[in-house]
């Protein structure tokens, strides 16, 4: 009887710990345009990955991160088997939202 409880008990924490969090949608265009008026840069971003669509991820990671919504896709490119992505991330305000715009003084 001990030792059915004690294999029931290794059964769920081998289970258990091969569950993964659910990663959080990062809601970050990715375009090879400039970004629409009113945008404002928040930084340069590079990153590697196994395949093009890994790194395009990173690099949407690294703009939300850093306060972005949009990155501007300035290289991709295949190097030793790695997938090298590089942009520049912009925070743009959305429509609708209640962001504060710089006002000029008249």
């Amino acid at each position: 009887m001990k030792r059915l409880v004690f294999l029931m008990v290794a059964a769920v924490v081998m289970v258990s710990g091969c569950g993964s969090t659910p990663e959080k949608k990062i809601n970050v265009q990715l375009m090879k345009n400039d970004p629409p008026m009113g945008c404002l840069m928040v930084g340069d971003i590079q990153s590697k990955g196994d395949d093009m669509n890994e790194a395009k991820a990173h690099l949407r990671q690294q703009a939300a991160d850093k306060g972005g919504n949009y990155v501007r896709l300035d290289a991709l490119s295949m190097a030793g088997g790695d997938a090298i992505a590089a942009g520049a991330a912009f925070h743009c305000p959305q429509p609708g939202s209640p962001e504060k715009s710089e006002s000029k003084p008249e």
